[in-house]
């Protein structure tokens, strides 16, 4: 019987991998492509190995060299001070920041769930857990951006304990130094989305720009494994927070999932500032094929997007058929409308390919062509685009 399960385990992969890889677009902002070297990190012996800062497990020599290794990388490419990578997403690293730097009653302003934000800090989510006061900044849904000298004013009257920048939908900077500059609590940038574009140069610099924390996911626009990081320049603030992670928020850090980041941030080491240019290039040049095949489209009057999204403008039925239609041609989008460049981009689609990415998009969304139609053609571009670029082509011998 065990090898009955192991058969459907193997065609359950085969097929995943088959039909994601090779036939579809992948177009989710949340996701991306790693190469072969980043995801063969996944599978080493480190998967099964523990360490510890108190040095409670033995044999973990190596295991020390490689976190030290991974924080080293990832301090030089977002030109930060210090760094931790051991959060194992996103959401843990801002586990850590607020169960680090709040208390129960105390104030927090960030982007509203109601406007994109991340619901994972909001009244829905940790704010409640944690018994904070959650409060949001003013928003401007025409530029799909918070306001940045109302937000300044409200947290100047205010006072927040903790200011958090970044969002789920986010195709614009935020006014981060503006709105930060008024801040007497912590200034944090959730980059979770848009990290790659960070580290490539091409988004915005929120270290630079008054916030004392960078933290996010490892796997959107940053094509790593699935994880987290917390970044920063300010010692006090990122000592306050990293102290704590360990053992009352992350235990095992999942030591290959360090490996294969690792992978992915000296990738984008090498390779970070043309990458995250042909995102926000092909992020631009899809908006504008869409907008003019009649798609409806957030965000025009500041040019629809600056990074790895272009927001489709319809309401939550809409978007949910319209999200289904496109899976049913193998065009693969979330429920929200979000539509994301990164993985293309990764696969080596340019900005020359968005006008006919585009032109199946519009044919399904506007019932132009059928879906058999459609979903023929997708298989076609998608059998030419299945290995990554922007990646490090070999490795140099040890012995060399």
């Amino acid at each position: 019987m065990s090898y009955a399960y192991l058969d459907r385990l193997n065609r359950t992969l085969h097929d995943h991998e088959s039909w994601r890889e090779r036939e579809c677009l992948n177009m989710i902002p949340s996701e991306n492509h790693g190469s072969r070297h980043m995801r063969s990190m996944l599978a080493t012996d480190f998967g099964n190995r523990y360490t510890a800062p108190d040095r409670f497990y033995r044999g973990t020599k190596f295991a020390d060299e490689l976190l030290a290794l991974c924080e080293e990388v990832a301090r030089k490419v977002f030109n930060a001070r210090y760094a931790d990578v051991r959060p194992l997403s996103g959401h843990t690293a801002d586990m850590a920041v607020l169960l680090s730097l709040t208390r129960p009653g105390d104030k927090i302003v960030s982007v509203s769930p109601d406007n994109g934000g991340y619901p994972g800090i909001t009244h829905l989510g940790l704010g409640k857990l944690l018994g904070l006061k959650n409060m949001y900044f003013p928003y401007d849904d025409s530029v799909v951006n918070i306001r940045g000298r109302d937000s300044a004013t409200l947290v100047r009257g205010e006072k927040p304990k903790v200011v958090f920048f970044g969002a789920s939908f986010i195709p614009f900077p935020h006014p981060a130094k503006q709105v930060s500059e008024a801040a007497t609590g912590t200034a944090v940038f959730d980059g979770s989305h848009v990290l790659g574009l960070i580290a490539g140069g091409e988004f915005q610099d929120p270290l630079r720009e008054g916030c004392q924390l960078l933290i996010g996911s490892t796997h959107k626009s940053l094509p790593g494994p699935q994880g987290g990081v917390i970044l920063s320049n300010n010692e006090e603030v990122f000592r306050a927070v990293s102290s704590r992670i360990h053992p009352g928020i992350v235990d095992n850090v999942h030591l290959n999932r360090v490996a294969a980041l690792t992978v992915a941030l000296l990738e984008m080491m090498q390779f970070g500032k043309p990458y995250a240019q042909a995102v926000v290039r092909n992020s631009q040049a899809l908006a504008k094929a869409l907008a003019g095949s009649g798609i409806r489209l957030r965000g025009a009057p500041a040019g629809y997007t600056k990074s790895h999204q272009v927001l489709l403008d319809y309401d939550a039925p809409k978007l949910s058929l319209i999200s289904d239609r496109l899976e049913q041609a193998n065009i693969i989008i979330d429920n929200g409308g979000r539509v994301g460049t990164s993985e293309l981009t990764r696969l080596g689609y340019g900005s020359q390919d968005m006008d006919e990415v585009a032109e199946l998009m519009a044919s399904v969304i506007l019932g132009k062509k059928p879906l058999e139609f459609v979903r023929k053609r997708v298989k076609g571009i998608a059998g030419q685009h299945h290995e990554a670029k922007y990646v490090l082509k070999s490795v140099p011998s040890l012995t060399a």
